[in-house]
């Protein structure tokens, strides 16, 4: 699905993590919530409802656009697309920028390690120059030991620079969207609960799970595609994603 962020979502967004776990540390803005009832309940009604206004079908872009508060600059329309070869060293320029020298050591990272992201679901926002501004990707990971399949999504990165300016919510949208029309049932992530409650994340299916590292259990939340993903679900995440291609010699 393609969509327009109008003006009004630029309350919020993604703030550097350094000094949380996790991969996911966003700035919370209860403002949003009066100002745009049922803007982070998924599906179109409630698209119509927050503000966000549909646009023609397309599975891998969608656009942000913000004049700003009142005083500031306009912030420039921002486009989400997947991921291109090219964008790698722009991503992780991004993501050393904005969470730090120690997001390789994050529990997470265990699952990613040596892994390509899920077929599909690598996704960057773009400013108006064609400048990466905004990273997300989503994982293959299976349910503990021979459990079922989901997604771990992460890391959520955005320019610290506009980091008010909605692309981190348009991204998470774009990303949930296109992961339920691909067929998957489940999105795992460890993050901030009353940012990624918006989206319909919460840890009540997450108390039989583990991450395979240190990690925050109140922070480790999921998200169901399909009701009932999750029931029974039990154990330690495991990869289950694409191996990496070897460099060329």
């Amino acid at each position: 699905m393609e969509y327009l962020i109008k003006s009004a979502v630029a309350a919020t967004d993604i703030a550097p993590s350094s000094g949380l776990s996790g991969d996911l540390a966003p700035v919370w803005d209860k403002s949003l919530e009066a100002t745009l009832p049922g803007a982070f309940q998924l599906g179109e009604a409630a698209f119509a409802s927050s503000g966000i206004a549909p646009a023609p079908s397309s599975p891998h872009r969608g656009e942000v656009g913000s004049r700003g508060a009142p005083g500031e600059g306009a912030v420039p329309a921002v486009i989400v697309v997947a991921e291109a070869e090219g964008d790698v060293d722009a991503r992780e320029a991004l993501l050393d920028l904005s969470m730090g020298p120690k997001r390789k050591t994050k529990s997470s990272e265990k699952l990613r390690r040596g892994r390509r992201p899920s077929e599909g679901l690598a996704f960057v926002a773009r400013d108006g120059a064609g400048a990466v501004v905004g990273t997300v990707r989503l994982w293959d990971v299976r349910l503990g030991e021979g459990g079922g399949a989901a997604l771990l999504l992460g890391p959520l990165a955005v320019d610290p620079s506009i980091k008010n300016a909605g692309i981190g919510s348009a991204l998470m949208r774009h990303a949930i969207a296109e992961a339920e029309r691909l067929g998957h049932r489940a999105v795992l992530l460890v993050g901030d609960a009353p940012y990624y409650e918006r989206f319909g994340f919460s840890s009540l299916k997450t108390g039989r799970l583990a991450m395979p590292g240190p990690y925050e259990r109140h922070r480790f939340l999921a998200l169901e595609l399909v009701p009932g993903a999750l029931d029974g679900a039990a154990g330690t995440l495991k990869a289950a994603g694409r191996k990496q291609r070897p460099l060329p010699l």
